[in-house]
């Protein structure tokens, strides 16, 4: 005999298969908490996608640094199928092109997409990869088109993407904001779009196929960064179960003290020639145009650098990540976490190896990779495997968007493989199940005695690189600062 929680579960992964699968010649509609919406088959991949979804109000006038508020609800049929606007930005990446969508501090949106192939009631509902895009915390969007799902919802996962504020918008820790709020903390505005996203995964994400219960966050660079910032969040805890960072982990760089984030605040304020610290001077503050205020971020430091970041507030981040890890202050979940091979072990290879001991000692069940995977031409030969290589091919795509990234002769196994991986994991925790199984090498579990790890490029193969003396150095460090007990 079916449970009655289970047979409702069946039921309406059926009614939702029906809806997407054999009605195909109308337009796919869902509804949720806040309205109905219509969303577009795509006619390449065949999969269901609703764009420009609002999670939260729009940010705008005296909801300039503020937590996310509630989206409003609607009456009727909302079009999902055009992209939100994305956070106010300027450009500093080339491959990366805000301005087609939009942008705009009204840029609370994110976007669904779902498989519109009946699947087995056994695979119903579906695993959710919720994306959170890099580019330093003052660039990026949800709706890159190397972002796109429909790749890995083909394979049976539900896709999420999403935008969240960027800059001065998203990070700044001025101290009068602080005054004015009641947990006395200041910044970290994108950070909590990131979790009202993910509060608004719970409540809606089962009207697409998804199963709420087996959430994984995942995110490159900035958005690496990002997910070690919500596994140390006692404010996302619950809202994932699992978690993949890629080049980017929040240990070693990548979030600020408090001291300095309100230093950078206030020599941005003064530039500005906003001073004090009381009322008037945020009010001051939120009457400036977003032009001006993205304007006068853009000269706060060296060109093209970013000057805001996630920081230790005391109420979103209690700690810093290696410190909310090494207390088990975290919220600790299995992950998988890895490098490009050419970004440089300083920056990035000696702190994801960090946190992959950090966490695996927390008993998490922790899978560690090396992108290697490298264009064949002079150019790449040259730069290698480069910061954000490995994008294209997490989303199951079998060639890279920029001709600059090259190509090779096993660009289309590299997809197959990364993308299985990803849904497998998304599905159970463990990427050796399906659809890995009996296709892809096994992928070690992490063990610091010997830094296994699989690598991902011309071999998909286990490795071991054990650098004792890397984390001999980097462990006294942070010890020196006080982050990380003996």
């Amino acid at each position: 005999m079916i449970p009655p929680g289970l047979r409702l579960t069946l039921v309406a992964s059926a009614v939702f298969s029906g809806l997407i699968g054999a009605h195909r010649a109308d337009p796919p509609r869902v509804t949720i908490d806040t309205g109905t919406l219509e969303g577009v088959v795509d006619s390449a991949s065949g999969v269901t996608v609703f764009r420009g979804i609002p999670y939260a109000a729009p940010p705008v006038g005296p909801l300039r640094w503020r937590p996310p508020q509630a989206a409003a609800h609607w009456t009727g049929v909302r079009p999902a199928a055009q992209l939100g606007h994305n956070c106010i930005q300027h450009q500093p990446y080339g491959d990366i092109d805000p301005f087609t969508a939009g942008v705009s501090e009204d840029c609370l949106y994110l976007n669904v997409w779902t498989s519109s192939l009946p699947l087995p009631a056994s695979r119903l509902p579906r695993p959710v990869l919720v994306w959170i895009h890099g580019g330093g915390f003052f660039a990026g969007f949800g709706g890159e088109e190397r972002h796109n799902g429909g790749p890995l919802a083909k394979k049976g996962a539900v896709v999420v993407t999403l935008n969240y504020r960027l800059g001065a918008f998203g990070f700044l820790a001025h101290p009068a904001l602080a005054a004015e709020s009641p947990h006395r903390a200041a910044g970290n505005y994108g950070l909590l779009d990131q979790i009202a996203a993910l509060q608004w995964v719970q409540r809606n994400i089962a009207r697409f196929g998804g199963d709420p219960s087996r959430v994984t966050i995942l995110g490159e660079s900035a958005g690496g960064f990002s997910v070690g910032s919500l596994i140390a969040s006692p404010l996302a805890k619950g809202l994932f179960q699992r978690a993949i960072l890629e080049s980017g982990t929040g240990i070693g760089s990548g979030i600020s003290s408090r001291d300095d984030a309100r230093a950078t605040s206030l020599r941005f304020a003064d530039s500005l020639h906003v001073y004090g610290i009381g009322p008037d001077a945020l009010a001051h503050l939120r009457a400036l145009s977003p032009d001006t205020i993205l304007a006068a971020s853009l000269h706060l430091g060296p060109p093209g650098a970013p000057a805001f970041y996630p920081v230790v507030d005391g109420w979103v981040l209690p700690r810093p990540v290696d410190s909310a890890l090494a207390s088990g202050k975290a919220n600790i979940v299995p992950v998988i976490a890895g490098t490009n091979r050419d970004e440089g072990d300083e920056w990035m290879g000696a702190p994801t190896r960090t946190f992959a001991r950090l966490i695996s000692a927390r008993g998490a069940p922790t899978y560690l990779y090396m992108f290697s995977r490298v264009g064949d031409d002079s150019a790449n030969r040259a730069r290698g495997a480069y910061h954000s290589a490995e994008i294209t091919f997490v989303f199951g795509r079998p060639h890279p968007l920029q001709a600059s990234a090259g190509s090779t002769s096993y660009d289309p196994t590299v997809a197959d493989a990364m993308s299985d991986y990803w849904v497998a994991f998304a599905t159970s925790g463990d990427p050796n199940g399906p659809p890995t199984s009996g296709k892809w090498p096994r992928w070690p579990r992490y063990a610091s005695a010997t830094d296994a790890l699989l690598e991902i490029g011309p071999q998909i193969a286990p490795r071991t690189l054990v650098k004792r003396a890397v984390y001999d150095s980097l462990d006294a460090i942070a010890r020196s600062h006080g982050r990380i007990r003996p």
